[in-house]
């Protein structure tokens, strides 16, 4: 009786610390290998970069809104090494609203050549709504992405159509909507939010609830 009795006590015991283990190896793991991520949808090549940002659609309120979108990708890119140099949206739209004619636009081809850069991200967008168009609303973004070798005039990705990146604000209170100075706010948000995920195209990144990308559209 004595003997069984100190068995089970033995065994409670081992399987307390099997337990407890297994608890710790848990956090362990994770702390190695790091959350799940996202591969990289196209590795860049390490060339001088600029983030082209166009609205020919005219879904932003102000063109401050696309320099925004366009620094905080280009930011992106240089915090996570994936490129040497990034030319700031800002030159290039200075730039595009000098050269620009209402009879003759200019192509991105010669304002790149400009500005000596390499290669470009061309970002068109496709949608820019405080309101959303989720279920159950909020800002919104979406944003059609292209990357073009300027050197060689030629498309580098994808192959064909846009590659689509959704960008969502949550958690968002509804009556700063209400407000001009609570709008502008959240433009601001929403247009940084998407310049990083644009960014996070190019490189691993952990996976995120929201956004991200929708595929290629044509």
């Amino acid at each position: 009786m004595r003997v069984d009795l100190l068995t089970r006590v033995a065994l409670l015991a081992i399987g307390a610390v099997c337990a407890s283990s297994c608890n710790y190896l848990i956090p362990i793991s994770y702390l190695a290998e790091g959350p799940p991520k996202s591969p990289a949808a196209y590795e860049l090549p390490s060339k001088r970069t600029v983030v082209v940002v166009d609205d020919r659609l005219n879904r932003m309120s102000r063109i401050q809104l696309r320099s925004e979108v366009g620094d905080s990708a280009g930011t992106e890119l240089l915090e996570n090494s994936v490129v040497p140099e990034v030319i700031s949206t800002r030159d290039a739209i200075a730039l595009i609203r000098r050269l620009d004619t209402a009879s003759k636009p200019v192509s991105i081809q010669r304002v790149c050549e400009s500005l000596g850069a390499e290669q470009v991200i061309y970002v068109e967008i496709d949608e820019f709504n405080l309101s959303g168009g989720r279920e159950e609303g909020g800002p919104e973004a979406v944003a059609l992405i292209k990357v073009i070798d300027v050197t060689n005039g030629v498309r580098l990705w994808p192959n064909a159509g846009s590659e689509a990146v959704q960008s969502f604000l949550k958690d968002i209170d509804p009556s700063i909507i209400t407000t001009s100075a609570g709008r502008r706010e959240l433009e601001d948000k929403l247009a940084v939010e998407l310049g990083q995920d644009i960014g996070r195209l190019f490189y691993a990144h952990p996976r995120r609830e929201l956004g991200g990308r929708l595929g290629v559209k044509k």
